[in-house]
């Protein structure tokens, strides 16, 4: 009985080491620059990083290379065996010194590394190449099979092995070589699909059909349709104003939804998508709008913005922010406000400030001297005069004296330009005026001359001034000089708000800028310089005269929507700066109060304190 075993035995290994004989490890090498293991990285039970043997096959068919399997010594592991590209994939631990390669019709291979020179490393790449008999081989096997894909959306993009595919219509397909193949279905807003598919029947084409779940949802926007007829809406910063229309198809997730109308408050909300449903986001829009009346106590034109608002009065919707609102007359300096709109401010009334009449000067002058000054009826005063203020246009004048004819005359004032009236009146009788008889000149008398006063001797003054004009604008500066009975002065006055000269353009009386009025964020900035020189004269006591002249510039410039700088060219003045006053020397201190005017367009007031010495 023993003997029959032992001879079954013997049988069995004498067989299976003649199947042994069909095939054989032909070569191993190792691959350093191929990634293989590294882009498909596995461990093995104890948490090892694998290395990959690539077994190529020659002379072995597709079908007998499906028998393959593999076992390794007692310390290390077969992870993972695929079929790619025609080849057998192994993933075996590091270390791994002998690889039993087993086929149940071909036989075993004990593979040894050591007899390559070979160390198995973690992620690293080895090939192997086994090589059948004549016997293991069939010439005339088939190896090839088609591969189809039938994918829905048919705009879909496909991988196979990490290589695109064409895909027309949805259908792609090709004639490959029996072996396993990864693939990987994506298109926008479809959840991505990959998968395994094994080729290896040679009868039956392979066909693999795929639908790809939505990755998208819709966006549906309900509110006052009167209201969000006229807004914006931006999703994610783009234009999305069909959500308005009906629902608009976003991809899954959360995206950001602004929507905007300028009489209200901007809306924003972060909505969450999901797959396949729709999202209904009620919009109430706040209103950011007063409803005003604008109103002026003359036949003025109200202009906001400069658009032509109306006639006295206007009521009408404002948005929240700040206005230029102008009032205009015929003959008159339009007035101009800034005015700032806010929500609560709805159902009030604004009264806006009256333009005032455009004016001239006149110096009226007679001989003789001292008549009587009528103009347009209304006495005003006695020759030499000059009348300040007095209304652009036609006026008549009247010159009334006694012992001379009346003289009556028109004149026409312009604004802002002085005119001068130099009037010789006849008189009504001769005036018959005895001659006086020259004097004897006396002869001065050396010894009775009586000896000079000493003269005072002449004083230096400086003063700190601040000055504040009807712009308004508020400057500072300061003024030294000399005086005795007459003595000089020099000024320089400035806000340093050089800013100011870095316009950009230059607005017409009228706020426009060639043509187009900008929108004005109601920010402005103004820059003053003066500087003069002058004389002083004493009148009495601690009493002084001043009057000066110079060179002064003022600029105010608006600021626009795009953070420019806009010259409002009826409130910039360059030119001669004239100045007019008197200052005080008390105790050693000087205190100064003048007027000045840049080309007699505008007026401040300076004052000056400070020491002489």
């Amino acid at each position: 009985m023993r003997l029959r075993f032992l001879l079954l035995l013997v049988f069995t290994a004498l067989a299976w080491t003649l199947k042994a004989q069909d095939y054989k490890v032909l070569s191993m090498e190792s691959l350093p620059l191929d990634m293989t293991a590294r882009e498909h990285i596995k461990q093995d039970e104890r948490g090892r990083q694998c290395a990959v043997f690539r077994i190529a096959t020659q002379n072995i068919t597709p079908e007998q290379r499906m028998g393959f399997h593999f076992e390794c010594d007692w310390n290390s592991f077969v992870v993972e065996r695929q079929i790619v590209d025609g080849q057998i994939w192994v993933w075996v631990s590091p270390g791994l010194k002998t690889l039993k390669i087993k086929h149940t019709t071909l036989g075993q291979w004990d593979l040894h590394t050591s007899n390559y020179a070979i160390t198995v490393e973690a992620l690293h790449t080895y090939k192997i190449v086994l090589q059948g008999t004549a016997t293991a081989s069939n010439t005339n096997a088939i190896t090839k099979q088609f591969l189809v894909f039938d994918i829905t959306p048919k705009d879909a993009m496909l991988t196979v092995n990490g290589t695109p595919w064409p895909v027309i219509d949805g259908i792609a397909q090709k004639m490959v070589d029996f072996g396993t193949y990864e693939y990987r279905i994506e298109v926008k807003d479809y959840h991505a699909v990959t998968g395994k598919v094994d080729v290896y029947d040679p009868d039956n084409k392979v066909t693999v059909k795929k639908s790809l779940a939505p990755a998208f949802g819709y966006l549906k926007i309900e509110g006052d349709r009167d209201i969000l007829s006229k807004a914006s809406v931006y999703i994610d910063n783009a234009n999305g104003s069909d959500a308005l229309q009906s629902p608009q198809r976003l991809g899954s997730g959360q995206h950001e939804v602004r929507v905007l109308h300028p009489m209200y408050q901007a809306y924003q909300q972060t909505v969450t998508i999901k797959d396949n449903e729709t999202y209904t986001l009620k919009v109430n829009l706040n209103a950011n709008f007063a409803n005003v009346t604008l109103k002026v106590d003359a036949d003025a034109e109200i202009w906001v913005n400069g658009e032509k608002k109306g006639i006295r009065s206007w009521t009408g919707n404002l948005e929240a922010g700040s206005y230029i609102v102008e009032c205009r007359m015929k003959d008159c300096k339009p007035t101009r406000v800034e005015k700032d709109i806010t929500a609560d401010m709805n159902g009030q009334t604004l009264t806006l400030p009256v333009p005032q009449p455009l004016t001239g000067m006149l110096v009226l002058n007679s001989t003789p001297a001292m008549a009587e000054i009528y103009i347009d009826g209304e006495r005003k005063g006695e020759t030499p005069m000059r009348i300040n203020k007095l209304n652009v246009g036609k006026h008549s004048l009247r010159l009334v004296k006694e012992g001379y004819k009346p003289l009556n005359k028109s004149f026409n004032i312009e604004d802002g330009k002085t005119l001068e009236l130099e009037e010789k009146m006849e008189a009504e009788a001769p005036v018959v005026v005895k001659p006086e008889k020259p004097k004897k000149e006396e002869k001065l008398n050396p010894e009775k001359e009586k000896p000079a006063k000493p003269t005072a001797p002449s004083v230096w003054f400086a003063t700190a001034n601040a000055a504040y004009s009807l712009t308004p604008q508020a400057s500072f500066g300061f003024s030294v000089g000399q005086v005795k009975r007459f003595g000089w002065f020099f000024s320089a006055m400035s806000n340093f708000g050089f800013k100011a000269l870095q316009y950009n353009y230059t607005a017409d009386a009228n706020g426009y800028v060639d043509g187009e009025y900008p929108y004005y964020t109601g920010e402005k900035c103004n820059m003053r310089i003066s500087v003069m020189g002058g004389a002083v004269m004493k009148v009495a006591g601690p009493l002084y005269l001043r009057a000066g002249v110079g060179y002064g510039q003022r600029v105010k410039s608006w600021y626009i929507s795009d953070g420019r700088l806009v010259k409002m060219s009826d409130d910039s003045w360059t030119g001669v700066d004239v100045s007019l006053g008197a200052q005080v020397h008390l105790k050693g201190f000087v205190l100064s109060l003048e007027a000045v005017t840049t080309s007699f367009k505008d007026v401040e007031a300076k004052v000056g304190v400070g020491y002489s010495f």
